[in-house]
């Protein structure tokens, strides 16, 4: 024991967790903090960046950005956040609900809801792409044949709505198994004693398992909404951020930016989108962090 008092191997020990920790931290300062800050720097100038031609422009990209195309960008990514976590999270907390009973054969038909989750995002958007076709695509002449009115990429007001569903269809699957997990660790003592308490299905839910999946909730909506800010693939894909622009997203907007420096493109208004929506994406995780703590009191 050492002669001021502490710990036998107190130090060795403190060496050796850091030992641990440091890979961690050093990856996350070369590929995380370092690249944050170069963006960050590139951000406030202008001018060609390959060609090393940069001039100090201050905040003039970030107004440039909000009081141009980036504005509207913004707002369709709100948009499709917003409609993004409300249809996945509902339609997957249904049906996990659905399918969080006992009957042969169920582990099979839960399985077939990883399937959107595993497969690349732009196959299924392909096949999506040709779903929503005019003339011969499935859901239009569906949704013609129940008299209601087509969605059609082409159009401005409803490529928006197409562009949801996909993105809800491809994660909601996540969202069941998260939430299939989340009940399958709810007491199992104090939903019995309800049902012999004489509360029915609906009670049961409402009283018990909707409140006791509020912290998974509230922790299934960070990741949902932070996959929704980080909307790309599918507008690519299926709208290239058309028609009109009714959806391109903040992200689809710093890949305008970036990668068409010949055709009107700005590196630095790329930057700073990527800044914006960094900002945005951590003030959102850290208020719904705020509301899991809340929920775990």
């Amino acid at each position: 024991m050492s002669g001021s008092g502490g710990k036998p191997g107190r130090g060795p020990e403190r060496a050796g967790g850091y030992v641990f920790v440091a890979p961690v931290l050093v990856l996350t300062l070369v590929f995380s903090v370092v690249p944050l800050l170069y963006v960050l720097r590139r951000s406030l100038y202008v001018g060609n960046v390959f060609d090393l031609d940069l001039r100090f422009a201050g905040l003039d990209n970030y107004r440039e950005v909000l009081t141009g195309d980036g504005g509207p960008a913004l707002l369709n990514t709100a948009v499709y956040t917003v409609g993004f976590v409300l249809v996945s999270m509902l339609l997957g907390m249904g049906v996990a609900l659905l399918l969080d009973v006992r009957l042969p054969g169920l582990a099979q038909v839960r399985a077939f809801f990883i399937i959107p989750v595993v497969v690349p995002a732009v196959a299924t958007a392909l096949i999506w792409f040709t779903l929503f076709q005019p003339n011969s695509g499935l859901f239009n002449r569906v949704l013609g044949g129940v008299g209601l009115p087509q969605v059609s990429l082409d159009d401005q007001h409803t490529a928006m709505l197409a562009v949801i569903a996909f993105g809800a269809w491809q994660f909601f699957g996540e969202v069941v198994i998260l939430y299939l997990a989340a009940l399958k660790g709810l007491p199992g003592d104090v939903l019995e004693a309800a049902e012999v308490d004489g509360a029915g299905a609906w009670q049961r839910l409402r009283y018990i398992r909707l409140p006791l999946l509020r912290q998974q909730t509230a922790l299934i909506a960070v990741v949902a909404t932070l996959t929704g800010l980080q909307a790309f693939t599918q507008i690519k894909v299926l709208t290239n951020g058309g028609p009109q622009g009714a959806t391109r997203t903040a992200l689809y907007y710093v890949y305008e930016q970036g990668f068409n420096l010949g055709a009107g493109g700005s590196s630095g208004r790329a930057d700073a989108m990527a800044m914006i929506l960094f900002v945005v994406s951590l003030v959102v995780t850290l208020v719904q962090l705020a509301i899991i703590g809340r929920a775990a009191r």
